[in-house]
């Protein structure tokens, strides 16, 4: 009979088992829920925003390789936008989705695939929106140029130079998703940098990251 009084109280003082309720797991479910409707949003605009700045460095990077050839060859030299496949053949056209570095033939005629210095599709690939002129050109002194494109293709005329005191030539990157544009900026002396839209909107002559 003791015996007995001595396993009854044991069992009882054990409590229940452990586990978690149903009520326990849909709180837990509902709270991980409500964090991921958070942190997924936010994670998808900070992608956007990481792809945007890093197409607006390799811009400004192509930029900057256009003018560096001319000076090394003595030669112009050109940033090309374009929404065909960026070879030798592509046409300029303000706004395009790709980009390519070339040096510009001496006399007239077509550059050849041997005048190619950079091609690049990053900005269709990371779904971010270029908004530009066709071409920026560098003379020999890696000051920008002007150039009339062929009649048949007016596209192909290099814009006209920025102005270090009135506005430079820029470029505007971005995308639907992302919170933060650039501008991609050169002047005339071929110096380029890279600007938050939002911040040289309100002061234009913001320095520049």
């Amino acid at each position: 009979m003791g015996g007995m009084s001595k396993s009854m109280r044991v069992s009882c003082s054990t409590g229940r088992e452990p586990g978690f309720t149903l009520i326990e797991m849909l709180f837990t479910l509902s709270l991980t829920t409500i964090a991921l409707s958070i942190a997924v949003p936010s994670f998808a605009k900070m992608n956007a925003d990481i792809r945007t700045r890093s197409t607006a460095e390799q811009l400004a990077g192509a930029l900057r390789l256009a003018q560096v050839s001319a000076v090394a060859r003595n030669r112009p030299a050109a940033f090309v936008l374009t929404d065909a496949a960026p070879d030798a053949d592509a046409t300029a056209r303000a706004n395009g989705r790709n980009w390519l570095v070339k040096f510009l033939p001496p006399s007239r005629g077509e550059p050849g695939s041997a005048d190619l210095i950079q091609v690049a599709t990053v900005a269709r690939q990371n779904r971010v929106t270029l908004t530009g002129p066709a071409q920026v050109c560098f003379d020999g002194l890696g000051i920008q140029a002007s150039t009339q494109g062929a009649a048949s293709d007016p596209s192909n005329a290099c814009s006209m130079p920025g102005d270090d005191h009135g506005g430079p030539t820029s470029f505007l990157v971005s995308r639907t998703d992302a919170t933060r544009q650039f501008k991609v900026r050169v002047y005339r002396t071929g110096r380029v940098d890279i600007c938050d839209a939002a911040q040289e909107r309100v002061q234009p002559r913001t320095s520049c990251l």
